[in-house]
């Protein structure tokens, strides 16, 4: 496939095509980078843990270090979108913990055992 036939019997100039990649609610795309969410367990961040996260081709599976936060990232490199050159950006996951709306009454005995127990102060 050619470009325009070039003037003066030149010959034909290159194509280019543009491509639109559109942000989704699961994936955003900056440069090469995909970026998602990494969803959580309060005892998984506190403990550390190893998750399965879905790239876009695949599944990736990534060590979550104990005691890691909301808000940090973890990157995976090699797990991006490609350049076209035969590299590929990262794919970068924020976490997120979520704490269950409901819980059973030993889970809540547990939890009232750590607040008894825990000197972790989160608002120091």
């Amino acid at each position: 496939m050619h470009g325009k036939p070039g003037q003066n019997g030149a010959k034909n100039g290159d194509l280019f095509i543009k491509i639109n990649v559109n942000n989704t609610k699961k994936y955003k795309l900056e440069g090469y980078d995909i970026h998602t969410n990494l969803y959580l367990a309060p005892w998984e961040a506190a403990l550390g843990t190893r998750a399965q996260i879905d790239a876009i081709d695949d599944v990736a599976n990534i060590y979550v270090p104990r005691g890691i936060g909301t808000g940090e990232i973890l990157r995976i490199p090699g797990k991006g979108y490609k350049d076209g050159k035969g590299g590929r950006g990262d794919l970068v996951a924020e976490v997120k913990i979520i704490v269950p709306k409901e819980l059973t009454k030993e889970e809540i005995e547990i939890y009232e055992k750590l607040k008894e127990i825990s000197k972790f102060e989160p608002r120091n």
